[in-house]
């Protein structure tokens, strides 16, 4: 379930234009403080992430992977706080 919440939430950063994704809701304000280059790197940690979480225990490759992703992701939404 994170795997796929990090990889909606970072396809849609990637995806959406910058005025799309602040439309969202009103809590996506914190987009306005950020360039659209930024949030482009924002959405392909997420979607990096993602990857990281959901492959490696998925085709049973060097799952010792999954615990390494999680404690990156854990980091990147410590510096986002």
């Amino acid at each position: 379930m994170l795997a796929v919440g990090f990889a909606l939430g970072g396809a849609s950063l990637i995806l959406m234009s910058k005025d799309r994704y602040r439309a969202l809701a009103s809590t996506q304000h914190w987009v306005d403080d950020f360039s659209p280059a930024h949030l482009k790197a924002i959405g392909v940690i997420k979607l990096t992430g993602a990857a990281g979480l959901a492959l490696p225990a998925l085709v049973n490759v060097a799952p010792v992977l999954v615990p390494v992703a999680a404690t990156g992701l854990m980091l990147f939404m410590a510096g986002a706080a």
